[in-house]
């Protein structure tokens, strides 16, 4: 007894009512969908919890983390003994005005005409030019 051969257009109809029923793609030319990267379990999560946390190790954080431990930063020990040794000098910033009034330094020799005021300041900057 002969089998007789199943029609092509029937096998697709079976395929097509099989992936309806099951939830499934229907896809009859076999074209590359990537659907199962899309069905595949995600790597992200099981990756971040293999590696541990990222730790803060620079030397602030430590001397901000355990001030019992009194660790000393060395850079910035060096650092502040520096800006110091310039103030000793004269050569450090000078120091922020509080109020506007401050911010422009009038001496003795200055008095309210414009012209001693200017002489005094081009004076004023010779002599740091000087310092330098």
């Amino acid at each position: 007894m002969a089998v007789a051969a199943i029609a092509p257009s029937r096998l697709a109809a079976l395929t097509k009512t099989r992936c309806a029923i099951f939830k499934t793609a229907y896809n009859p030319t076999s074209i590359r969908t990537g659907a199962n990267y899309f069905r595949a379990r995600l790597r992200g999560p099981s990756m971040v919890s293999y590696y541990p946390q990222d730790m803060d190790l620079c030397m602030p954080t430590f001397v901000k983390e355990w001030p019992e431990l009194e660790l000393v930063h060395v850079a910035e020990a060096q650092r502040v003994w520096d800006v110091d040794m310039k103030r000793a000098r004269g050569k450090g910033a000078p120091a922020k005005a509080k109020d506007k009034r401050r911010s422009t330094v009038l001496h003795s020799c200055c008095t309210h005409d414009s012209s001693s005021f200017f002489l005094c300041l081009l004076d004023q900057s010779r002599r740091t030019q000087r310092r330098r």
